[in-house]
């Protein structure tokens, strides 16, 4: 393909992606859209990459064809502004970053083994990890909250390593009381998880209750999906894990966290393969998308394409799944549809994941809830 026939956006892409080998921090923008490389994103601020945005569409409005150094917010960065030309004409920019001569001020990053699998730009997103690091390392309870798919265990687990781990949407009844009761007895129990918390029965919840007021300094995170459920005793317990807690952003409301997103979930390509790579048209169809699985349904997609896509070049919108093109099989749902759907979603947040426990509060099957997801094309819940 010539020049001639590349669109602007995909010479923008195709300049990112030369400039971006060995986990460099990059950041491509046309004044409309930016592109940001993992290690950009941890290691700037929303204002810094706003500035190289505002500056990329000036080059563009400009007709600015020199390269130049920009000193950046973030102390101790700055970024060289390459032109993007498509037949002499500026389309955007590519900056790549560096540290200043003398390195004062500059921001350590967020090694990828302290938060495995969590990236994003968002201010939403930014600040709901930066206060998950912070209670992480304190003492006494910590609740992360969100709907089914947000990485609440993922980041719970980053925070705290937790010693002794308990899925409470699995390890139900009286064997989720004797595993409460066991570790009050524990001499140390460390750094204890809590997966659905909402879970847990009253007898659980009250021994849970008693073991904090008995070790209020005991390092114990619980993620919790909110749902209509109600028990005096869960009640308790959530009124005291309340006072620590934070609450994850769904994917749908933090549509500029998609393009590292998708870099940070792209599996390694095999040799000879290129790197798996999005038309701008098929981002877009992302950005639409509402994504009722947040991250996991968007892990899931990527997945499948990476493994079972024979195409070559950027994925197409055509390519990606129908749910996410905008319903089941392509068609627009009836009112009908959409209010089972809904109810189905519902009920998989109200009991945290678990199909079989939402399958019987419907009064279906579990299997039938497995076919209309499948029906609806929603994937990775």
């Amino acid at each position: 393909m010539s020049q001639s026939d590349t669109s602007p956006e995909e010479l923008l892409l195709g300049a990112y992606l030369r400039e971006r080998p060995n986990g460099r921090a990059v950041v491509a923008a046309d004044g409309r859209t930016r592109i940001v490389s993992a290690e950009a994103a941890r290691r700037l601020s929303d204002e810094a990459l706003a500035l190289l945005e505002r500056r990329a569409g000036g080059m563009v409005r400009d007709g600015r064809t020199e390269a130049y150094e920009l000193p950046l917010p973030d102390g101790g960065w700055r970024a060289r502004l390459n032109p993007v030309l498509d037949s002499g004409e500026v389309i955007g920019a590519v900056a790549v970053l560096s540290v200043s001569a003398d390195g004062a001020g500059a921001p350590p990053a967020v090694p990828e083994a302290a938060l495995p699998g969590l990236v994003g730009v968002s201010l939403s997103w930014r600040a709901a990890v930066a206060r998950a690091v912070r209670l992480g390392g304190e003492q006494g309870p910590l609740l992360v909250s969100g709907e089914p798919g947000t990485g609440k265990a993922t980041l719970a687990r980053a925070v705290r390593a937790g010693d002794l781990e308990l899925d409470a949407a699995q390890v139900t009844g009286a064997a989720a009381r004797d595993w409460v009761r066991r570790m009050a007895v524990r001499p140390a129990p460390g750094r204890v998880l809590v997966r659905h918390v909402e879970a847990l029965d009253g007898g659980a919840a009250a021994a849970l209750v008693a073991l904090l007021e008995q070790r209020p300094a005991l390092r114990l995170t619980a993620t919790h999906t909110p749902g209509d459920r109600t028990d005096p005793c869960l009640d308790r317990l959530m009124g005291r894990l309340a006072v620590r807690s934070l609450s994850l952003p769904p994917l749908r409301d933090r549509p500029e966290d998609l393009p590292v997103l998708l870099a940070a979930l792209s599996p390694r390509p095999a040799p000879g393969h290129p790197p798996l790579t999005w038309t701008v048209e098929a981002r877009r169809t992302l950005e639409r998308h509402t994504w009722p699985g947040n991250v996991a349904e968007l892990a899931t997609v990527v997945r499948t394409l990476a493994e079972e896509r024979r195409l070559s070049g950027p994925v197409r919108p055509e390519e990606l799944p129908d749910a996410v093109r905008g319903g089941a099989g392509g068609r627009r749902l009836g009112s009908l549809e959409r209010a089972e759907r809904d109810a189905i979603l519902e009920a998989l947040r109200t009991h945290g994941g678990n199909k079989a426990r939402a399958a019987k509060a419907l009064g279906i099957a579990r299997a039938t809830v497995y076919r209309k997801l499948r029906s609806y094309g929603i994937q990775g819940i």
